[in-house]
């Protein structure tokens, strides 16, 4: 009678334990499910799930677990979030209770990783119910449909950092002479028309090269009265001008009888450089000397102040102020360039004529990809420049082989270290593969264009700071940014199909289904790929029964 009883008894606990977990999955379809929004949505490189569910009174077994696990299905695979655990008032390890009587709910959030191959599924909700050794497996159940990935229609159309060469098609050279006078004195004296940086002058005016300018520009040295200091300043300035003109003349050089060529001023006292050589100088209480000239603007006062520093006065006077009682002389010429068509021809017949900086411009030159990379390659084989690997790079970035850039960005840093040209480059690789943080380092690290932090904004999500740099553009990415910052009322301005595709979307969203017709209509005409796209895109899901949306796609 007892071992009766006692079967009896655990016959009954048997039953009732999995009981409650047989019952949850038969009442599983009285619990709710939502998810907000409704379809989910990529940003920012990943496709967030936030799960509301809740659970009636009486379902809940007070000794049951559940492991929830959402799972994203689609054709060619699946990619799961993460697992929940939820437990029943008696059960322990669970991130939040649900209890029997009152029944109760819980909030979820994830985000996975998103991929193209997600724009048609469907969002599976998995579970499994456990108590003691016993388990069950409840649904599942598809508690969403598709994931809407606008946010990923960014036009790759970043500024590529090969705008490197350095050629430029005006370069102006100069060479500059100092003439020095005695105090007061406003005469070139022979030994000054001798002097070592005259002779440079010379000899830079006997290349013959087209004059652009020439400069006179005069000074005195800061000692007596103003007025005085300013008439020999302009006295040094004439008679510099004239023994310029005499001299540029007797050399033939061109321009010299011009005078819209030259270009004189007279400075007067010269504190600014005062200032400089008492800085540079070895002259004890120098910084005393600098608080006077900054601190007095009476220059008179000023001067005065500094004769009654005596004791260091003539260090200032034998020193400095020799070297404020001058004149210069600066003369600025073309240098001369081969025409665009000589350097094109030397690149492909004799480009050992061409300096590194003509070699990489005539590449610009170029109508066609093959000629541009043999040109680059002949500037690393010619003068080992990394440039020429990291422009052939762009090549391929821009023709969307990302691999091969990538190699010719790894030899361009094999000949330099990473420079601001490779970090941008590498950047938009990595922003165009997904890789966003490590594009906003590489990016910060070359201070990029605020176009492609803006390109790269977008991408991870920041709408908000990519609006900001696209605000009077009507561009195909200062649409997508508009539009995904909350701005229905965009369009964007470019003949494109993938424009027209935007704008599309954009009429959907502000409620215009005719306005989002004609839009989708022109871009399938323009680029037929649009018609499977919008078939599976579920920005158009309202519209997938509509006869005009049908007749469209079909």
């Amino acid at each position: 009678m007892k071992t009766f009883k006692f079967s009896y008894i655990l016959t009954a606990i048997i039953f009732f334990s999995s009981c409650g977990i047989d019952q949850m999955a038969t009442k599983y379809d009285t619990v709710n499910f939502t998810t907000t929004p409704p379809v989910l949505q990529a940003h920012g490189g990943k496709v967030s799930l936030n799960l509301d569910a809740n659970f009636p009174a009486k379902y809940f077994a007070k000794k049951a677990t559940v492991d929830f696990t959402p799972v994203l299905v689609y054709n060619e695979g699946e990619t799961a979030f993460k697992t929940i655990i939820i437990q029943g008032e008696e059960a322990t390890g669970g991130e939040a209770t649900i209890f029997n009587a009152t029944g109760g709910g819980f909030k979820y959030q994830d985000k996975i990783t998103y991929t193209d191959k997600m724009v048609n599924s469907r969002l599976e909700l998995r579970a499994t119910a456990k108590q003691k050794d016993k388990e069950k497996v409840l649904g599942p159940v598809n508690i969403a449909n598709g994931v809407i990935a606008t946010s990923t229609r960014v036009k790759d159309n970043e500024d590529l950092a090969n705008n490197n060469h350095g050629y430029e098609h005006e370069t102006i050279l100069e060479e500059s002479a100092t003439i020095y006078f005695l105090v007061n004195q406003s005469n070139i004296r022979t030994t000054e028309k001798s002097d070592a940086d005259i002779t440079e002058l010379k000899k830079f005016s006997k290349n013959g090269y087209k004059t652009h300018s020439i400069e006179i520009i005069s000074y005195a040295s800061p000692e007596g009265a103003v007025n005085m200091n300013d008439n020999v300043s302009e006295k040094r300035m004439k008679s510099t001008l004239n023994y310029t003109k005499r001299l540029l003349k007797s050399m033939k050089v061109e321009g010299a009888r011009n005078n819209d060529l030259y270009t004189e001023s007279s400075v007067g006292e010269d504190w600014e450089g005062f200032e400089s050589l008492i800085k540079d100088s070895d002259i004890k209480d120098k910084r005393k000397i600098n608080n006077i000239v900054n601190s007095i603007s009476d220059v008179e006062v000023r001067e005065q102040q500094i004769r009654d520093l005596a004791e260091i006065y003539d260090a200032i006077e034998d020193n400095v102020l020799p070297q404020l009682r001058k004149a210069t002389i600066i003369i600025r010429s073309y240098e001369p360039k081969r025409s665009d068509e000589e350097i094109a021809s030397l690149s492909i017949t004799n480009p050992n004529e061409l300096s590194v900086e003509e070699l990489l411009f005539s590449a610009t030159l170029a109508d066609n990809e093959i000629d541009q990379t043999k040109i680059y390659n002949k500037a690393v084989e010619l003068h080992n420049d990394w440039r020429g690997y990291n422009n052939i790079a762009c090549i391929h970035i821009a023709n969307g082989d990302l691999n091969s850039a990538m190699d010719y960005l790894n030899k361009a840093t094999s000949i330099k270290e990473e420079n601001s040209d490779i970090s941008t480059n590498k950047g938009i690789i990595a922003a165009r593969i997904g890789k966003l943080a490590n594009a906003q380092v590489l990016f910060d690290k070359a201070n990029t264009t605020e176009r492609n932090q803006a390109i790269l904004d977008i991408r991870q999500g920041e709408y908000n700071k990519a609006v900001r740099y696209f605000k009077n553009s009507k561009s195909h990415n200062a649409t997508l940014a508009k539009l995904m910052n909350g701005s229905n009322n965009v369009a964007c301005n470019e003949s494109t199909a993938e424009c027209y595709y935007l704008n599309s979307i954009a009429k959907l969203r502000s409620g215009d289904n005719d306005g989002a017709i004609n839009m989708l209509k022109k871009a399938i005409n323009a680029n037929s790929k649009f018609k499977s796209e919008a078939v599976n895109d579920y920005e158009f899901y309202n519209l997938r029964s509509a006869s005009n949306f049908i007749d469209l796609t079909k």
